[in-house]
This record gives C-alpha cells, structure tokens and sequence, in this order.
C-alpha cells in the first residue's frame, strides 16, 4: 500500500504521461486536411477515462494541458484554442459521474442545455439534431437518483462498468455540449465562420449521425481500460480530488 505522498507522487507522473499522450492523439487529425470542430483529433478517446482515472480536477488538468500543447504543436486556427476548452470539461465531468458527485455535473449541464434552449437561433435547429445529447442528460438524472437512492448494482464489477459506461457517455457528452454552447448561444456560428441558420441546419443533420459514433468509440475505450486500470491507479478508495 503506498503513502499518500507515494500516491500524490504517482497521481502527478500519471497527469505528466497521460497529458503526453493527449497531446500526440491531438495532433492526428482524424481525416486529413479536416481539422475543426469536434472530430478535429483522436483525442477524446481517452479524456473520459483520465477524467476517471485522476479524478476531475487533475484529470481535467492534465487533458487540458495535453490539448493545448497538441493545439500548439499542430495549429489549426485561433478559434480551436476557445472549442478545445471542451475536452477538460469532459474529463470534469467524468471524474465527476464516476465518483457520484451528481450535483455538479447536474448543475453544469442544466446550465449549458438551457443555455442553448434559450437562444432564438436553436428554436431554428432540429431537436433530434441534438438527441444524443438529451439522451446524456437523461442520464445525468439517472446517476443522480442512483446515487441518491443508493441504488447502484452491488457487485463491484457490475457497479464499475456501469459507473464507467455513465461517466463516459456524459463526459464525452459534455465536451460536445460546451462546444454547442460556444457554437450557439456564444454566436460563433456566424462570428467566427460566418455560418447562416441554414448552413448549421445542414450541420444538425449531419451532427445527429456521427457524434454519437465518437461518444460509443470512446465510451468502449473507457469501460475496457477503466477495468484494467482502475485497481492501479486506486481511484475506488484512494482518490478523491
């Protein structure tokens, strides 16, 4: 059993490793010669899990030191370096899902949906254009009554996967919840890129198919790591940040 100074000691070298491998996952492009927007990089498959891993402070550090450094490497535009604050987010959140601490990524991301929600241009836009995130925030309220109820499965192993499929689905969730937000109610659309309501309409469609694919890819990355990790790392009884 190590120290809590051997555990602070081991926490922080993971942080150093994982914001490394964050940073080289960011500078592939995940199709050549496209590098904005949401699947601007391979990097958010592992944001989740280091969001669980490290907890949601230093996880959320750690993914956010990693996607500066890789945006710094491979620079895109100037306006990547405000959607990239998206992947810290979600390592937030994760940490956060993973460790019952509904109450913050309750909060969070009530804020951001009815953020969206109010703004004119999103009345515009179709709603099942957005469905996986609404199916995040579903279960959002899931994990909050399971934890309020106590109710989550006994078994260690069946409660760590369900823990780890929650975390994953809501922290990729939020990542690409933030993003909308910058996108929508922060105006971007037509600030940054000049996009009409038409042209993000055609953006939703779009959207509603291929999102979803990077949330299962990643989601599937955290629950078979997580397992093997987690008893490690000691996130169950050792990690609370």
């Amino acid at each position: 059993m190590l120290s809590k100074e051997g555990f602070q000691s081991r926490l922080i070298s993971l942080a150093a490793v994982f914001a490394a491998m964050i940073s080289v996952l960011d500078i592939v492009p995940i199709f050549p010669g496209f590098y904005s927007g949401i699947w601007d990089s391979w990097a958010f498959l592992l944001s989740p899990l280091i969001g669980v891993l490290l907890g949601p402070y230093l996880g959320a550090f750690s993914v956010g030191l990693g996607t500066l450094v890789g945006h710094m490497v491979y620079f895109r535009n100037p306006y990547e370096l405000v959607f990239m604050i998206g992947a810290p987010l979600g390592a937030l959140m994760s940490g956060f899902t993973y460790r019952e601490r509904w109450q913050p990524v309750f909060a969070i991301y009530s804020l951001l949906l009815v953020g969206y929600f109010i703004t004119p241009v999103s009345w515009l836009l179709p709603l099942w254009g957005i469905w996986d995130v609404l199916v995040g925030y579903a279960l959002v309220i899931v994990t909050a009554l399971l934890s309020v109820g106590k109710i989550w499965p006994q078994a260690d192993e069946r409660k760590s996967t369900c823990k780890l499929l929650f975390s994953g689905i809501i922290g990729l969730e939020s990542d690409i919840l933030l993003r909308i937000f910058i996108l929508i109610p922060g105006q971007t659309y037509w600030f940054f890129y000049g996009l009409t309501p038409s042209q993000l309409q055609m953006l939703w469609l779009a959207a509603a198919f291929i999102t979803p694919i990077k949330v299962a890819m990643a989601t599937i990355v955290c629950i078979i790591l997580g397992m093997a990790l987690k008893e490690q790392v000691e996130i169950d009884s050792r990690s609370s940040s």
